[in-house]
């Protein structure tokens, strides 16, 4: 069994120590109840600016900038290694990543760390909004670390409205996999759409790859919070906030309950193994209809 705990959380914008005090509130509660996983939401420790994400203040680039870390070097990072080998804990959290070779670029990066020290990090690589225009994509691949709970998997909030990448962490094999997101909920209340959407994708890509998804959601003004642990069987919610700030907990067997969902949830067909790869070439093939290839335009075969 593990015992996992989910963090919605309001974040201040500039605020990176107040932030950071607050997250270590949380890991020493978590402790307290034998959690083993803790994840927080999307950029939580540095802030994602001072405006509603559809609006870009020139003032946020320099914060953005001002408050992001090197990963693992960092002071943050070191500190959260600590209190995971302190705790025998896995911590995951969303950061402002500064380039180690370049002042100006960042990436929105989530970061895990666990009793061994530093595990790894990954970069989003779906920027939505205005989010493109301060950060860096990543660019891949979509990572899978073995650890001591089963392989994780790490994507970061707009990720999950694609299947694309975690069916390539599920690929490889990823068990859990852990979603730092700031999905807003502009109401907030049960019907607005961008609240039901946040939960669709999670439903959907947890059901699909018959793995645990653990989404971790801002919490406050304009945010989503609902931070959910979600297990493999279609629509089964193993705990979740509400709007407000909260830490959802949840001791959960892995193995027994992707088994069950393999064996049981859609009449026994197992969603990974049952696949046609073969059919699916059209999937990574240059398209005149996404602008967004991730390639020089003189390198798309438009044919």
């Amino acid at each position: 069994m593990v015992k996992i705990a989910s963090v919605a959380m309001d974040v201040l914008p500039d605020d990176k120590k107040a932030n950071r005090d607050k997250m270590v509130g949380y890991i020493e509660d978590a402790a307290k109840q034998g959690v083993q996983l803790i994840v927080f939401p999307e950029e939580c420790l540095t802030g994602f600016g001072t405006a509603p994400m559809q609006v870009l203040e020139l003032k946020d680039l320099a914060l953005y900038r001002h408050q992001s870390e090197l990963v693992p070097e960092g002071e943050s990072t070191q500190i959260f290694i600590e209190l995971a080998k302190k705790h025998h804990m896995y911590i995951c959290w969303g950061m402002a990543e500064r380039d180690p070779e370049r002042f100006d670029v960042t990436y929105n990066a989530a970061v895990l760390v666990g009793p061994e020290g530093f595990v790894g990090k990954y970069h989003k690589v779906h920027l939505p909004l205005t989010e493109r225009l301060i950060h860096q994509p990543g660019t891949g691949p979509y990572p899978v670390f073995d650890t001591e709970l089963g392989k994780i998997g790490i994507l970061v909030c707009f990720d999950k409205a694609y299947p694309e990448p975690a069916r390539a962490e599920a690929l490889q094999g990823a068990q859990i996999i852990l979603l730092p997101t700031a999905w807003p909920s502009l109401q907030p209340n049960e019907d607005d759409n961008d609240y039901k959407l946040g939960n669709v994708f999670s439903f959907a890509r947890a059901s699909e790859n018959m793995i645990f998804w653990v989404d971790s959601c801002a919490s406050g003004m304009y945010m989503m919070g609902h931070s959910r642990i979600i297990g493999p069987n279609p629509q089964q919610i193993f705990a979740t906030t509400g709007f407000e700030e909260g830490m959802a907990v949840a001791e959960v067997d892995i193995e027994a309950e992707i088994e069950h969902a393999q064996c049981f949830a859609m009449g026994g067909s197992n969603l990974v193994r049952d696949r046609k790869p073969l059919t699916y070439g059209e999937l990574t093939k240059p398209n005149k209809w996404c602008v967004n290839q991730g390639l020089p335009p003189e390198d798309i075969d438009w044919e």
